[in-house]
């Protein structure tokens, strides 16, 4: 059985006296995990579930990449290819809203709305920019901007 809510999960459980083996946190495939009782108990109190972001974040980030990053970083040669590496990492995570919702404290803001479709927007800028605007993006005038803002997303699908 599959539960989305923590109060539901406790009704189902009593009515049907079966054990509940997962639980999601949205409506798509992706966002079904396998359900921890004291997970869900600490996301109903608003304590958060780092467990779960430590989850998700190992089976989403490539360590390999993510030392490479930590050298670009400190050498400040992060770029926009970079950026983009990582809001697609992010996504393979699930919604960037249910990923706040597990960091402690931050569930209790009720009047932060993250729309995940803006990241598909920076996502087409960042690819409708050349290779050269992306590694130095301060190369972007008037004449760029109009032009990527009226480039279409097909060739960004298999960039990588």
């Amino acid at each position: 059985m599959v539960i989305q809510d923590g109060g539901a999960a406790l009704s189902v459980k009593k009515i049907t006296n079966r054990p509940i083996k997962f639980a999601t946190t949205g409506e798509k495939l992706s966002d079904i995990e396998i359900f921890h009782p004291e997970r869900m108990t600490s996301r109903i109190l608003g304590m958060g579930d780092v467990l779960s972001i430590i989850e998700k974040a190992e089976e989403a980030f490539d360590k390999e990449e993510a030392i490479k990053l930590e050298e670009k970083l400190k050498k400040q040669s992060f770029d926009l290819d970079d950026y983009l590496k990582q809001l697609r990492q992010m996504k393979k995570m699930g919604s960037f809203s249910s990923i706040l919702n597990m960091i402690p404290g931050l569930n209790k803001l009720k009047d932060v709305k993250i729309d995940d479709k803006e990241f598909v927007k920076i996502e087409a800028i960042i690819c409708s920019m050349t290779a050269k605007e992306r590694k130095e993006p301060r190369i972007l005038n008037a004449s760029r901007r109009i032009r990527i803002a009226k480039r279409e997303w097909n060739n960004c699908t298999g960039y990588k």
